[in-house]
Order: structure tokens, then C-alpha cells, then sequence
């Protein structure tokens, strides 16, 4: 066994116990089950969408608009562009707030020679200062859109209770104008980075509009497709006795969702980046292209909210709605699905949710198996470094697996 009782930095509680003798490896979870599925039923529908954002502190925007997407399918809405521009700029901020937490103060020290995070003020004062500047302007984002940087107040189900003026708007605009070139340096850094080497076959998986769309890592360009509303017959939950998480696949096939899998799927091939979509550690380079991806969406968003007349209007259920809903969302871990039934009266009869770390388990125990068989002259002390800075890549968040 990897003798820290848990791997540091990384969000929740969980290790990895390796038989050295027998080289097996298996990914233990230690959080306690908080089912929130079951808190949901017998709430008001007006409820989900402030209750589920308590599942993750790290990532609570993507729960919260994940509900509500579910909770106005189910109610028959159709949002205003005005929501949904300033609904994607939210997420744009949760992308950029949750990739540079993760790279400059989880997973960087691994790459950089330092134990923390912090340590890069003195060791690379630019460097810290630039994420700094990249988490600031995202948790100004959130904040100016959602209301509070975590567990989001002014968004609401068809639309907000408040939303941000011009003039708010202009400020962030200001924001990321100053922060673009923090953002570009991010990825110049991430491109420089010493990954270790490693191949493993997965199926890379991220929604695309209505659809759910797999590659696999060693062949990009055969795509499968299936829709969304088969989400809980393809994505298939496994329970495993050494764990409080479930395990899921992908009809059958070991997957990986995230950052490396949206850009996969995208088609993304910028030549200048060798971007290895078969390698696990290189999801930590992915998230530094999404950075600075959304810091580029978001710039565009605000300046087309700029040039639109903004529109503040709540819209109203339908008069003969479903009261049944799916609601799906690609959150900085991967895709994240919440279902919601509801009575006539409004009250939640059934909720379901599964969480992007869920769908990475089996996924982390497969790499975390394809490192040890193909590394077999180091020896276990390096093994150990390898292993957890491995778990790290996957930037895993357990306490949302226990959800």
C-alpha cells in the first residue's frame, strides 16, 4: 500500500492500495455516502437548484446550473438569450476558478520542485502573481453573475433574480483584458512541462449539444454518439467493495471525462502543442488550454451582451409541462447529469445525479495499473511519486463521487 493514509492535494479523502508483490493496484475511496438524491425528494422543485451546489465547494456553479437546466426541461421553458449568454459566462468563470486551483496549487508543484503550492511565491513570484490575476478575474466573474463566488444566489429557475448591469459587465471585460496574457502564459508553461510517459487505451467522453460523444484515446478519429436521454443506460454505475464511490464505463469501456476528453472530442489539434491524448498526465496540459479557452469565451460573451439590449425577464413554466427533466452540463471535471421528477405539485419525486469523478474511477485504477506494467525497472519509491502524481492528473473530486 502507498503508506500516506491519504493522496495529498487532491479534493476529498481517498488512496490507492498497491499489492507490490502481485503489482495490482486499486483505488480506494474514503468519503462518507451523503446522498443528496434522497435529501432532494419531498423538497420543493425551487429547492434542487440551491441544495445540489452543496455537494462541491470547488465546483458548485456547475451543480447549481446543472439542476436548473434539468428542473426548466422538466417545467417546459425555454430561457431568454440573455440567460443563456450570461449562464455560459458562469461557467466560463467555475472553468478558469477550478483549473487554475488545481494546476498552480494541487497539481504544478509535482512538475515544479515544491511541496505546495504556495512555495511558488518565492520560488516564482511572476509566475504565482499571474495566478493569482487567473483566479481573481474568474471569481469576479462568479460573483458579478451568480452573486457570491460559491453557491451561486441570483441565478433561479428560468432565469435570475438579478442580473449584472453594463457597467458590470465593462469591469469584467477590464478584467480579462488584463489577465489575456497570464492566460497565454499558462498554457506556454503547461506545454513545457516533463510528463511522464505513459499509454493507455480509454473512451474519451464529453457532451456535444443534445448528444454524448466518445473517441478513443488511440484512435480520436472514430466517433461514437448516443443521446443524452440514454445517459443511464450508457453510462453504467458499478459498486465496488473497497469503495463508498460507485465506478462507472461507458457502454461497457473504460472512460475518461474532463479537459483532455473535451478537447478530443472537439477535434482539437493544435500542432504547435504535442498533446497526447492516450497519456492521463496530459489532462493537466488540457486544463491549461481551457483556460485559456474560457478566458477567450468569456471575453466574447461579454462583448456580445454588450451590443444586445439585456433582458431580465423570469420565464414562466409552460401550462402542460413534462415534470420530468434532464439536466446535463460539462463541468470542469467532465460531464455532470442531474434528473429530476416532479408531481404536479411541484415537489420532487425522484432525483438522480452522476458526478464527473464517478465516471473517472475505473479509469484512474486502469492508468493507475498501465503505469505500473509499463514502468517495471523503477523502483517502488518512484512508483509512489508516479502513482499519486497520476491520481492528481485526473484533478478527482471525492467528495462529489460520494454525492
Amino acid at each position: 500500500m502507498i503508506k500516506s493514509d491519504f493522496i495529498a492535494r487532491i479534493e476529498g479523502h481517498g488512496n490507492l492500495n498497491v499489492n507490490w508483490s502481485e503489482r495490482k493496484v486499486q483505488l480506494n475511496v474514503l468519503e462518507g455516502e451523503r446522498l443528496f438524491e434522497g435529501i432532494l425528494v419531498g423538497r420543493t422543485a425551487e429547492e434542487m437548484h440551491w441544495i445540489t451546489p452543496r455537494i462541491c465547494g470547488v465546483c458548485p456553479t456547475a451543480h447549481n446550473l446543472a439542476a436548473l437546466n434539468a428542473l426548466e426541461n422538466a417545467l417546459g421553458i425555454k430561457l431568454s438569450q440573455t440567460t443563456v449568454l450570461l449562464r455560459d459566462l458562469m461557467m466560463a468563470g467555475q472553468m478558469i476558478q477550478s483549473h487554475t486551483l488545481h494546476l498552480f496549487f494541487l497539481s504544478l508543484p509535482d512538475y515544479l520542485g515544491i511541496d505546495r503550492g504556495t512555495e511558488l511565491a518565492k520560488k516564482n513570484p511572476a509566475l504565482f502573481k499571474d495566478a493569482l490575476s487567473l483566479k481573481d478575474v474568474s471569481d469576479y466573474i462568479v460573483k458579478i453573475v451568480a452573486g457570491r463566488i460559491v453557491h451561486p444566489t441570483t441565478s433561479t429557475i428560468g432565469g435570475f433574480h438579478k442580473i449584472p448591469t453594463k457597467q458590470d459587465l465593462e469591469k469584467i471585460l477590464g478584467k480579462l483584458e488584463q489577465t489575456e496574457k497570464a492566460a497565454f502564459k499558462v498554457v506556454k508553461l503547461a506545454s513545457s512541462l516533463d510528463y511522464p510517459e505513459l499509454k493507455v487505451d480509454l473512451e474519451l467522453v464529453a457532451q456535444v449539444n443534445d448528444l454524448v460523444v466518445s473517441v478513443s484515446s488511440v484512435n480520436i478519429k472514430g466517433r461514437k454518439q448516443s443521446s443524452i436521454a440514454n445517459y443511464k443506460s450508457d453510462i453504467e454505475e458499478e459498486v465496488k467493495s473497497y469503495s463508498t464511490a460507485k465506478f462507472a464505463r461507458y457502454k461497457g469501456e473504460v472512460m475518461l471525462v474532463g479537459s483532455l476528453a473535451r478537447l478530443a472530442v472537439s477535434g482539437y489539434s493544435d500542432q504547435s502543442y504535442k498533446l497526447d491524448f492516450a497519456n492521463p498526465f496530459h489532462n493537466n496540459f488540457a486544463q491549461a488550454i481551457e483556460i485559456l479557452y474560457y478566458h477567450q469565451k468569456a471575453t466574447n460573451i461579454i462583448r456580445k451582451l454588450l451590443k444586445s439590449k439585456l433582458d431580465s425577464r423570469i420565464v414562466k413554466p409552460s401550462k402542460s409541462p413534462s415534470l420530468f427533466g434532464i439536466g446535463v452540463i460539462e463541468a470542469p471535471r467532465g460531464g455532470l447529469y442531474h434528473e429530476v421528477r416532479l408531481d404536479k405539485d411541484g415537489i420532487i419525486k425522484q432525483a438522480n445525479i452522476i458526478t464527473p469523478t464517478v465516471q473517472n474511477l475505473s479509469s484512474i485504477e486502469k492508468s493507475a495499473q498501465a503505469l505500473l506494467n509499463q514502468n517495471k525497472s523503477r523502483s517502488q519509491k518512484e512508483l509512489e511519486r508516479l502513482l499519486v502524481m497520476l491520481v492528481r492528473a485526473y484533478d478527482p473530486c471525492l467528495t462529489c463521487s460520494v454525492h
